[in-house]
């Protein structure tokens, strides 16, 4: 017997304005690009297919990255990510739909769409990820860049949620640096990572400041490393 899938109460999803990678009529699509016609859009055909919708938030990204790292100059090389668009919604309890229906009242694929994550903050999540304001890596949105489609207005979220929110980023930033040490020791022990290569990234160096007995402790191995090598050659 088939799992019976449960309604979703909130959900999050992000698409490009591509003609292509929405379903809707021709009429609809010569709103691509404006976001707040985009939501009052999706607002109206679930509503149409019997959802009663709490709160619904939109917000256009236009300045977001992507990194890659380039070895020769030991940091990332930045590109621009298209235009896309991001939206939260909140369903009055009972109101939403499975995520199958959601996707295609929306008119897009269901992969696009984020259910929500186990644990109690996860709708605070999707509602800061709009602006970024945990991501300090990120491009920071304003707080007035996002439509408020209907339900409580996002800047009073912002409001109250201020001081919880960059706590957050802390918390994120901190945990960003403790992933890098371990790169960090294997490059220091092998020789591709200096003092100066640290200095000379922001990333970097805020991890050195966080783990610093940790990673002077590798440029000491690295030294060891080096005697015992010209002590004893490889033949």
């Amino acid at each position: 017997m088939a799992t019976k899938q449960a309604k979703l109460t909130i959900l999050t999803f992000a698409q490009d304005f591509q003609s292509g990678h929405w379903n809707w009529t021709d009429e609809e699509k010569k709103k691509l690009g404006d976001v707040e016609e985009m939501g009052k859009i999706i607002k109206s055909r679930l509503e149409n297919a019997g959802c009663e919708i709490q709160e619904m938030y939109a917000v256009k990204h236009d300045k977001d990255e992507k990194r890659w790292w380039n070895e020769y100059k030991k940091d990332y090389e930045v590109q621009f990510k298209s235009n896309h668009a991001h939206f939260v919604i909140k369903f009055e309890k009972g109101k939403g739909k499975t995520l199958p229906e959601l996707a295609r009242e929306i008119g897009i694929e269901e992969n696009y769409i984020e259910k929500p994550k186990s644990g109690s903050h996860s709708y605070d999540n999707m509602l800061s990820y709009l602006i970024h304001i945990k991501y300090e890596k990120k491009y920071q949105y304003d707080v007035n860049a996002v439509y408020t489609i209907t339900g409580k207005k996002y800047i009073e979220y912002y409001r109250e949620k201020y001081e919880s929110w960059t706590k957050g980023r802390a918390e994120i930033s901190v945990k960003s640096a403790k992933e890098l040490i371990n790169f960090l020791k294997m490059g220091i022990l092998k020789g591709e990572i200096e003092r100066k290569d640290i200095a000379q990234n922001d990333e970097w160096l805020f991890a050195y400041a966080l783990n610093k007995d940790l990673l002077d402790k590798a440029f000491e191995g690295r030294n060891v490393i080096t005697g015992l090598k010209r002590r004893y050659p490889q033949e």
